[in-house]
């Protein structure tokens, strides 16, 4: 996530946090073909800046959470798109 799209509210700190989490979820699922990678990225980057904006700094959580909702998101798109097509 390009740093200039995180809230200027963070601190340096949790900005960094941030783009370091972004990466970090993409790295894990950019193999998985879940969508293109843009919406792929741009769903773990709202995730995790939602998230950070309530307080959470624990890169770990901040990872497995996006990492969850952007599976989630993307498995269930999947599914309805199969099912549209039955």
């Amino acid at each position: 996530m390009p740093r200039t799209k995180i809230p200027e509210f963070f601190h340096h700190e949790i900005r960094d946090l941030i783009e370091l989490a972004v990466e970090d979820a993409w790295q894990e699922l950019k193999d998985e073909h879940l969508a293109d990678a843009k919406s792929v990225k741009e769903r773990l980057a709202t995730t995790i800046v939602a998230l950070a904006a309530i307080g959470e700094t624990n890169s770990a959580k901040l990872k497995s959470f996006a990492l969850h909702a952007a599976r989630a998101t993307y498995r269930s798109q999947k599914r309805t798109s199969v099912r549209a097509l039955a």
